[in-house]
């Protein structure tokens, strides 16, 4: 009773210290990852459009954007709803947490008499601290929510089937096994694909917790549900390494540079983890160094030397303090899809809601490490209670600082610049915030203290957006700024210059005083040809050309908008790249090949993609009344 009035507690406080920030706006991907939710929710895009969200069913996360269209259906369109979804995600999560946690603390020798209190203890410090505030408040991060809730729940339902096992109920085990727990890791990993993880940490549990021999039906669910998975990706990267480390080609890092530095990423998480600093943390980490070698930095030797050490560590413990093998494995296993091989960003503090439950089990095991004569014959000691709460209440403290921060996008963006100063991406947001305000001047300032930084790309992205502001402020810009942009142009094209080119097309209209759109079309062509050994069929890549086909065609240069748009359509590209394909080739008379385009168009578009459907009528009005002209300019 005193653990459950505790996880009560716990909850109550946790849902008063989130709720200021629950009323924040939508932050970086909340819009892209909305978009079609939004105009489901306002009646013109089918559910057929939202579940699949913007990725091929290989890499959509329907059951996620199931959930976010409950939310907006329930509460609307506004943040609050996704928001307080992601709250009640949150404190499910904490629940399930806590019984795995009990589960296997009870099998803990050590620590089994007191599982159910410690488990409660770790579950509100995890409801409390503040590294998960930006996964709560960040509304698309439900999608790291939910592959955690799915996650906790195969483990928790393979913890229950291992005692059935052992207690010799074997066929309700086998239905647990086998049935439940898959269908709880097939939704985790439709949730998002880093609960692919599931399996692997039932492995660990069962390292830890339970003896030999292991039973058969143990080893045919890792045989089934862990060793097939493993040789299917496996297999991939053997016969198509293509499909999942193409990526690398828009990053300015290596494969091996991303593992090296991954080293230093966990090692960074855990000590945010133990020593939480609550200013320090926030959306705005693209700023973390790039290890480009063993020593380079030096920190990278240092990183990689703890991890394997505190390893050896846990495996050379396992017996005596099993929970401190479980924890500090589950910690690293649970990393194991996004601090791997895989080319995505480097850093991102949501990615430790699930490894975050390791670290506390991990610290509850240095417990059975203490003499036996240490320990309190009645329970835990009022001074170790007083401690806990004392750390709670601490937890709790910085969370709400971040809910208050988390209230508007600029304290979002202003707070992640003073610790992360060099954060290109922190810029560019703070001066569109301040654009957006009219505060020109600001945001022209902001612009060029990051045109004066050391790295060429955020120069470039500096110069690039300065042509936007300046545009925007008097529909003039300094010419000089396109010499600059091209002056630190890449060898490989990124998604933020596409972003900013695309930006910049929007507010361009006619073009921009000395900067006319033949400028700007010309300027991003020699982007292009500057990634020249960069992938034709790399998003970036094909985005920018589009743009470049969009500048040239306002500017009326109609065949070199062509050859961009042409280059720009192939597999994978979105439906506007065709689109704009087949209005350039009816605009240059080229009936055959928009006729051609057309019909790869129609075939890819569903029947009840609503928005494709009313192009494809006006791109079949575009060609007939272009071939009727043509058809009377031939008539004597």
């Amino acid at each position: 009773m005193r653990v459950r009035l505790l996880l009560l507690a716990a909850m109550l406080v946790t849902v008063a210290i989130y709720w200021p920030g629950l009323t924040g706006p939508f932050v970086l991907d909340d819009d892209a990852a909305f978009g079609a939710l939004h105009g489901w929710l306002a009646g013109q895009a089918s559910w057929q459009e939202v579940v699949p969200g913007n990725a091929s069913w290989l890499y959509a996360r329907p059951v996620s954007m199931l959930s976010f269209m409950l939310s907006g259906w329930l509460g609307g369109d506004a943040p609050f709803s996704y928001k307080l979804g992601n709250l009640i995600v949150h404190l499910i999560c904490g629940l399930l947490g806590w019984q795995v946690l009990r589960r296997a603390l009870a099998r803990d020798e050590r620590l089994a008499p007191h599982a159910e209190l410690i488990a409660g203890v770790l579950a509100t410090l995890w409801l409390l601290h503040p590294l998960h505030a930006s996964t709560v408040l960040y509304a698309v991060q439900r999608m790291a929510q939910l592959s955690t809730l799915f996650v906790l729940a195969a483990i928790w339902t393979y913890l229950q089937a291992r005692r059935w096992i052992d207690d010799g109920r074997i066929r309700p085990a086998l239905a647990l096994l086998f049935v439940l727990c898959p269908l709880l890791m097939l939704a985790g990993l439709l949730s998002k694909q880093n609960g692919a993880v599931a399996s692997a940490l039932c492995l660990v549990l069962e390292l830890a917790y339970f003896g030999r021999p292991r039973p058969k039906p143990v080893l045919a669910f890792f045989g089934l549900f862990l060793v097939l998975p493993l040789l299917g990706a496996a297999a991939l990267l053997t016969l198509a390494p293509e499909r999942l480390l193409d990526g690398y080609a828009e990053w300015d890092f290596s494969l091996g540079q991303r593992l090296l530095t991954q080293g230093r990423v966990l090692v960074d998480y855990l000590g945010t983890l133990l020593l939480p600093y609550a200013p320090r943390m926030g959306l705005y980490t693209d700023d973390f160094t790039t290890s480009t070698g063993l020593l380079s930095p030096p920190s990278t030797l240092f990183a990689l030397l703890l991890l394997a050490a505190l390893s050896v560590a846990a495996i050379a413990l396992r017996k005596r303090a099993p929970s401190l093998f479980a924890g500090w494995f589950f910690f690293l296993v649970a990393h194991g899809v996004e601090s791997s091989f895989l080319p995505i960003e480097m850093y991102y503090e949501h990615r430790n809601y699930l490894p975050s439950i390791g670290i506390l089990l991990a610290v509850a095991g240095l417990g059975a490490l203490a003499p036996r004569r240490a320990e309190p014959s009645h329970g835990p000691n009022r001074l170790m209670l007083v401690a806990v709460a004392g750390l709670a209440a601490v937890l709790a403290f910085a969370t709400l600082g971040r809910a208050l921060v988390w209230r508007h996008y600029d304290t979002i963006v202003m707070q992640a610049l003073r610790f992360h100063p060099d954060s290109m991406r922190a810029h560019l947001d703070l001066s569109t915030l301040a654009l957006l305000g009219g505060k020109y001047d600001e945001s022209e300032r902001l612009l060029s203290q990051l045109a004066k930084s050391p790295t060429p790309r955020n120069r470039l992205m500096a110069n690039l957006n300065l042509i936007t502001t300046q545009c925007l402020r008097n529909g003039k810009a300094e010419r000089a700024l396109l010499q600059r942009a091209l002056a630190d142009a890449q060898p490989q094209l990124t998604i933020f210059e596409s972003q900013t080119l695309m930006q910049m097309a929007k507010i361009a209209g006619k073009g921009c005083g000395d900067v006319s759109l033949l400028d700007m079309a010309q300027t991003t062509e020699k982007l292009l040809e500057a990634a020249h050994a960069q992938p034709d069929n790399l998003r970036s890549k094909w985005v920018t050309r589009a743009i470049a086909a969009e500048f040239y065609a306002r500017a009326r240069h109609w065949q070199q908008a062509e050859a961009q748009a042409a280059l720009a359509w192939r597999p994978g590209a979105d439906f506007a790249v065709g689109e704009i394909l087949v209005r350039l080739y009816v605009q240059n008379g080229k009936l055959t090949e928009a006729e051609r385009i057309y019909a790869e168009l129609k075939a890819q578009t569903r029947p009840y993609d609503g928005s494709g459907q009313k192009y494809l009528r006006e791109l079949r009005k575009a060609i007939d009344d272009r071939r009727q002209r043509s058809a009377a300019q031939r008539t004597p």
